[in-house]
């Protein structure tokens, strides 16, 4: 009887540890920006159709998976860099569960097929709930973002190895997102408003983004991964990256005026994203004169996440 217990007891530790693996790969942390610019758009499309609580949960929904989607698919194509990766952390590098053998290469495509499956399940569902969201539309905004997100690490288009995978992170995190919430509630891509807001976010997480590469760059070169960083070196990186913060300020400050109602949100959250952004210039040009880039950059990696979010809160704010 005693045996019986314990392999019941390991039974379930071994469960435990294998939902505590599946919990970290999804990283939960990265997903509020994701959403923050989905609800921005949905927000930006009041004022052309009424608001559908069920279509703005079931168009997340199948985002989050999407998401969640192309997290797996770059844990497992990713592999060998993620191995060599001295530099790994909570941003960057992976969350090493396939590298630590938590999951098997099995459980991650496995993975990838059931959220496909849901992707598609909620797909169709979408325009059933809200009339403004067209069929076809909808559909070809959702294969886009599978396209992309998987398109990212996963042979043959494997964009991030190729020198487009900042410009694919960036593109979906700030256009792509921004257009689903407004097309899942007003049905359309014509309008101009989704697509000016989504400016200055682009230029944020570009920014993001190519920080992201430097901790990075070691490993991804051995691994023949082309990001910004291992192309150009990490000193023209973190470059880039200071003129995306600029541009990201500089947008917003030109672009918010016109198209933001709300005159005391929008310039108290005008003046706020400047003071970050001089901030966080501040810090990045104290990395670049120390040129210390093999190293692990949390602080400045949660600065830079943090700025994205802006982009995002001060048109939220302005439209509630």
């Amino acid at each position: 009887m005693n045996e019986g217990i314990g392999t019941r007891l390991s039974d379930r530790a071994a469960a435990g540890r294998k939902l505590g693996a599946w919990l970290l790969v999804a990283r939960f942390p990265f997903y509020p920006m994701a959403f923050a610019a989905y609800a921005m758009g949905a927000a930006a499309a009041a004022a052309a159709a009424p608001f559908s609580p069920s279509a703005f949960v079931l168009g997340y929904a199948a985002l989050f998976l999407i998401e969640f989607c192309t997290i797996l698919a770059n844990e497992y194509y990713d592999y060998e860099t993620d191995r060599l990766n001295a530099n790994f952390s909570i941003f960057t590098g992976g969350t090493r569960m396939l590298v630590e053998g938590r999951l098997s290469p099995s459980d991650i495509r496995a993975g990838i097929a059931v959220s496909l499956v849901l992707i598609a399940l909620l797909g169709s569902a979408l325009p059933a709930v809200s009339r403004n969201a067209p069929p076809l539309l909808t559909a070809a905004m959702l294969l886009t973002g599978i396209f992309f997100g998987l398109g990212y690490t996963v042979p043959p288009f494997k964009f991030c190895y190729r020198g487009l995978g900042e410009l694919v992170v960036s593109g979906t995190h700030s256009f792509y997102l921004v257009l689903c919430g407004y097309v899942f509630q007003a049905g359309t891509l014509s309008n101009a408003l989704p697509w000016l807001l989504s400016l200055p976010l682009f230029f944020s997480v570009l920014g993001a983004i190519t920080l992201a590469g430097l901790p990075d760059r070691p490993a991804d070169s051995l691994a023949s991964k082309r990001t910004v960083a291992v192309i150009f070196g990490p000193g023209i990186a973190a470059f880039i990256a200071c003129c995306c913060v600029a541009l990201a300020a500089l947008s917003g400050a030109l672009l918010f005026p016109g198209v933001l109602a709300g005159g005391g949100v929008r310039t108290a959250g005008t003046v706020l994203i400047a003071l970050y952004a001089c901030t966080l210039l501040w810090v990045l040009s104290g990395m670049m004169r120390s040129k210390d880039y093999d190293r692990r950059i949390n602080g400045v990696m949660a600065l830079a996440l943090g700025y994205v979010i802006w982009f995002a809160a001060v048109p939220l704010a302005s439209f509630l």
